[in-house]
């Protein structure tokens, strides 16, 4: 099975552990922890983390080192795997060789919810093969890869507290959402560890088609981009009209507002770094752009290599204005996880030059 297929197929695995685990009121209730310290986003007041991260994280973890071993002690996450259980007792979390071990072990961080450990057990070793219409044509080129160059960054779950949250909001803007499960992706991103340039990206939604009250299906999304191959399922329609459209964070400074404004662009409002470029990604926007250092590379990773294989990239939003040229976010440094200087994601490049102009 190629590199591809077994993200999209984890991608799958992880949208079936984020559904059980959202599936009971009760049950999310006991999952949610708030974070501190290092771990905290300090753009939010409170910044969560669920069993659900962390279990979806170290799921992937456990399969892609599995099948591809090389790649094994290069495979992060934004979750650190330590939970504190009902009980008080910190718990770390493990994907065990058996179904019966990782029940266990989820048994600790439940405290004694046996039920409810068995189901997500029974989840993560499932064998699970994403089968949506869209997933398209999977090239076989991806079996010539060094393996051993590679690194993985994951975000198990992106917008976790609008996946605590729950419903959808939508905004007046056609496929839009500016809040709730909509917005909630999981993101594996490949990159090349001695350039540091990302060449396979995965985003999915696990919320994205309600098919009834607690049942939903994944969209998902894929691209890579190597020297000799571009290749996706990203075939969306342009929209209709002239009409520009920016989507931002409700926290971007006023000032940058209005500079895109004055080129001319409506602007949307939603939440979730991985949402708000997969919005650039299906042609629903044109640009997204942050100008704080509010995203890490576990944001960043899988829709930058989506874009780049569409023809597009995501650009470090300092840098590029300084140098008045498009300067791509790189991963060549694991240690340094912030976008500290903020981000503009395009899937048509034409638009950086006269952004980067306004924006000086």
């Amino acid at each position: 099975m190629t590199l591809l297929l077994t993200l999209i197929n984890c991608a799958e695995k992880a949208s079936n552990i984020a559904r059980v685990c959202r599936s009971n009121e009760k049950l999310l209730s006991l999952l949610v922890q708030e974070k501190s310290g290092a771990e905290k986003n300090q753009r939010f007041d409170q910044d969560f983390k669920t069993l659900a991260d962390v279990l979806i994280q170290e799921t992937i973890k456990h399969e892609v080192g599995t099948q591809f071993p090389d790649m094994r002690e290069h495979i992060l996450g934004e979750e650190s795997p330590n939970f504190t259980n009902t009980n008080g007792q910190k718990v770390s979390i493990a994907v065990g060789a058996t179904e019966s071990e990782t029940a266990a072990c989820l048994e600790e961080v439940l405290g004694g919810f046996e039920g409810a450990a068995a189901a997500l057990a029974t989840e993560v070793h499932a064998e699970v093969a994403y089968k949506g219409e869209e997933l398209g044509d999977i090239p076989a080129q991806l079996d010539q890869l060094d393996y051993s160059n590679l690194g993985i960054w994951i975000d198990p779950i992106d917008a976790t507290a609008e996946y605590i949250a729950g419903d959808s909001i939508f905004s007046s803007f056609p496929g839009i959402t500016s809040a709730g499960l909509d917005c909630v992706t999981v993101l594996i991103g490949v990159y090349k560890r001695d350039s540091g340039v990302p060449i396979i990206g995965i985003v999915a939604q696990p919320f994205a088609k309600k098919l009834q009250e607690n049942s939903y299906q994944t969209a998902l999304y894929w691209g890579v981009c190597l020297p000799t191959l571009k290749a996706h399922n990203c075939f969306f329609k342009e929209r209709e009209g002239s009409q520009r459209i920016g989507i931002f964070s409700s926290s971007e400074q006023a000032n940058i507002l209005q500079s895109i404004r004055d080129l001319n662009y409506e602007l949307a409002f939603s939440a979730g770094a991985g949402h708000k470029a997969l919005k650039v990604i299906c042609q629903d926007a044109d640009v997204y752009l942050l100008s704080k250092g509010s995203t890490f590379k576990w944001d960043t990773c899988a829709p930058q290599a989506i874009l780049r294989a569409l023809g597009g990239d995501i650009y470090d939003y300092v840098e590029s204005i300084n140098q008045q040229q498009a300067v791509p976010i790189n991963y060549i440094s694991k240690e340094d996880k912030c976008n500290t200087n903020g981000l503009i994601a395009v899937r048509n490049p034409n638009l950086v030059k006269e952004l980067l102009e306004q924006l000086a």
